[in-house]
């Protein structure tokens, strides 16, 4: 009795190690996890594509439009392509807050003059636009990135106090970053900006360097 039942043990050893060899080597492999496609590059900054050097105002309302719209507050990167679309976008200013409608960006060109309106809202004034003009010298005076314009921008007084420097500053450092980077395409450096038959043109140059007395 004793010998049948150790034999019957035996068996059952021997069966239990074999379905253990068996699920052993029948064990499907762990899926191998792929590893990250590598990051993709960021695309280049707001209107820093191939630059032309001439704009027509459509074309120049578009690139500043892009230009105008700052830094997001998380700190972020904005990468809007010249395909994209603006919409309005809030300036925050020591605690004071604007509405900026971009898409509301028109330029008209006269003769050495530029003319910049955008819409701008705030609660006290509702929506309303700023107009920004700005003078510029000939191409051939050596005063070909200076710029003239008014104390304020025209338009209403209370949104041109408070946020017509910010505008004013934002669109004279967005032409001049345009000039720049239209120039480094080549090399080369800024040299002029100047209205040319209803046109924005850059001028790029050898940049300039100071001769020894």
């Amino acid at each position: 009795m004793l010998l049948a039942l150790a034999v019957l043990l035996l068996l059952f050893l021997v069966l239990l190690l074999l379905l253990l060899v068996v699920r052993v080597y029948t064990r499907k492999p762990a899926p191998t996890i792929p590893p990250e496609p590598p990051p993709i590059p960021p695309g280049p900054p707001p209107g820093r594509g191939e630059i032309p050097n001439q704009f027509d105002p459509p074309g120049l309302a578009k690139t500043l439009s892009l230009r105008l719209a700052g830094t997001p507050a998380n700190g972020s990167r904005a990468t809007p392509s010249a395909g994209d679309a603006m919409g309005p976008v809030i300036w925050v200013d020591h605690g004071d807050e604007v509405l900026v409608h971009l898409e509301s960006m028109e330029v008209q060109m006269l003769d050495g003059i530029i003319l910049v309106s955008v819409d701008l809202e705030s609660d006290q004034t509702g929506r309303t636009p700023l107009i920004v003009p700005i003078a510029f010298g000939k191409s051939d005076d050596g005063a070909g990135l200076l710029g003239v314009t008014d104390e304020y921008p025209r338009g209403n007084g209370v949104l041109a106090a408070r946020w017509g420097a910010v505008l004013q500053d934002a669109v004279w450092v967005s032409l001049l970053g345009l000039a720049k980077d239209h120039a480094m395409q080549s090399g080369q450096a800024p040299r002029a900006i100047s209205i040319t038959a209803g046109k924005l043109v850059l001028q790029p140059g050898r940049p300039l360097e100071a001769s020894p007395s």
